[in-house]
């Protein structure tokens, strides 16, 4: 290539005193022209005489890119190009040039003339950079507070066209609470859930469907068996609608839905329970104002009204007692020695050694509880007036045991012994009263075991006995 003179031929589209600068190319000549201005924009004084030269004013950074870029030209039939590169100016200086310009070939492909134009667009450049800088910082933010998110949150693509006419929809992002609220893998981003996770509900697909195709966000509370949860969500358009694009802020609720259903059954339950202690405090009344003040096992008279306060309020409070015990247990079962120590520790006096108890750890449950301590209180009540603890000798023992299966294979058995001892002389009874009915008929049939008594003149036997399973928990 020749180099240009001042006087070379003139340079179309001149731009003076600007950041801008033109050249040409005659192949036919091997002729370089630039202009005064573009030497400017290099920082040099004479217009390079070969293509090295060139070149080595490119950044080393871009400078293999440019001659891969011109050389593929040469070989192209482009019309026209337009690229970017950095230069290092002799006095250090780094810009950034945009080379744009025309190419006139001959007939058989050849390049004949190349005008061009450079332009510095460095401010531009460092101000696009900037603003990619700040686009990235945004980025980081945003994932940033996208992965901490506590709830999970996820953007789907709705597809209404599915071949066979129902939506579909795929999930393609989604935060770290996404996978760990549903349970669902990484390896479903993407993938279209008709497909992926082909169980999932079919309420999920239509509403997201509705969001993206009216664009009216909604919240919803929803269970997935699919999932094995509950979500309260919040879903709204997002992107272009065009896109049909739906963001999904969620929350899994289970364990909420789970203390609902649980105060629901036990409000259900409360209630049932409620009733059945009407009916027995009803019974307890009715059967305490119709029995007389001996109305136990051994008898008594009728229409003795002059104690009935006293009578229905003992058995009133040993229910109480009961109750209070499964309250202590949360509703669930109580301890047999428990009981027995609630319901007897009134009738055994501060030194608490003439009622004895023994046998193995039975939990009973709440009918099972109710029942019994209600014998037990009767029980007790009648041998502090007509039994063993009626003088200062008298001893009460209660004893049970679970039978085994035995070689018949039978379902185990519960056998409960209340025994009288050193108490005055016991005599068959006239009459069956209330204590009667609440030790044998109320508790045979709470328990659906038996009960059967022997009125020895050593004292007192109350037997019950009962398949094991009905009075646990």
């Amino acid at each position: 290539m020749a180099a240009d003179t001042s006087t070379a031929s003139p340079i179309v589209d001149l731009v003076r005193g600007a950041q801008i600068g033109t050249y040409e190319f005659r192949a036919d000549l091997s002729l370089l022209l630039w202009s005064p201005e573009q030497r400017h924009l290099y920082g040099v004084d004479a217009t390079p005489a070969a293509p090295a030269e060139f070149f080595q004013l490119i950044h080393p950074e871009d400078r293999a890119r440019v001659e891969a870029y011109s050389y593929a030209l040469t070989e192209s039939s482009e019309a026209s190009y337009s690229h970017s590169f950095r230069i290092t100016r002799p006095d250090g200086l780094v810009r950034v040039i945009l080379d744009r310009g025309t190419i006139q070939r001959t007939a058989t492909g050849q390049i004949s003339l190349i005008r061009g134009i450079n332009l510095d667009i460095t401010t531009e450049a460092q101000q696009i950079q900037s603003s990619e800088g700040v686009l990235r910082a945004v980025e980081r933010r945003y994932r940033t507070l996208f992965d901490a998110i506590d709830e999970g949150f996820c953007i789907v693509e709705v597809r209404q066209d599915t071949p066979d006419g129902r939506i579909d929809y795929r999930v393609i992002e989604a935060n770290p609470a996404f996978h760990a609220k549903t349970g669902l893998p990484e390896s479903i981003l993407n993938a279209w859930l008709r497909s992926a996770a082909p169980g999932l509900e079919d309420h999920w697909f239509e509403t997201y469907g509705q969001v993206a195709r009216t664009g009216q966000p909604t919240r919803f509370e929803s269970q997935s068996p699919h999932l094995g949860r509950w979500f309260d969500v919040y879903a709204f358009p997002f992107d272009d609608p065009k896109d049909c694009h739906v963001a999904i802020l969620f929350n899994d609720i289970t364990d909420r839905k789970r203390d609902e259903e649980q105060s629901r059954l036990m409000v259900e339950e409360i209630n049932h329970r409620s009733k059945n202690t009407l009916g027995i405090v009803q019974a307890i009344a009715r059967l305490s104002a119709t029995s007389g003040p001996n109305g136990d096992p051994n008898g008594g008279t009728n229409g003795g009204t002059d104690d009935f306060l006293p009578r229905f309020g003992e058995r009133v409070r040993a229910l109480a007692a009961s109750h209070d015990l499964l309250v202590r247990n949360k509703w669930h079962s109580a301890s047999l020695a428990d009981l027995l120590k609630t319901q007897l520790a009134p009738f055994d006096g501060p030194s608490a050694r003439r009622i004895l108890t023994h046998g193995p750890p039975v939990a009973l449950s709440v009918v099972a509880t109710k029942a019994l301590g209600m014998a037990f209180h009767e029980l007790a009540t009648n041998c502090v007036k007509y039994g063993a603890l009626s003088n200062a000798a008298g001893r009460v023992a209660v004893t049970w045991s679970i039978a085994d299966r035995g070689t018949g294979g039978g379902e185990p058995t519960f056998h409960l012994v209340w025994q009288e001892s050193g108490g005055p002389e016991v005599a068959y009874p006239a009459r069956q009263g209330f204590g009667t009915t609440v030790t044998t008929r109320m508790t045979e049939e709470s328990t659906g075991g038996r009960v059967t008594t022997e009125f020895l003149p050593a004292g007192f036997i109350w037997r019950f006995a009962c398949a094991l399973d009905t009075i646990q928990h």
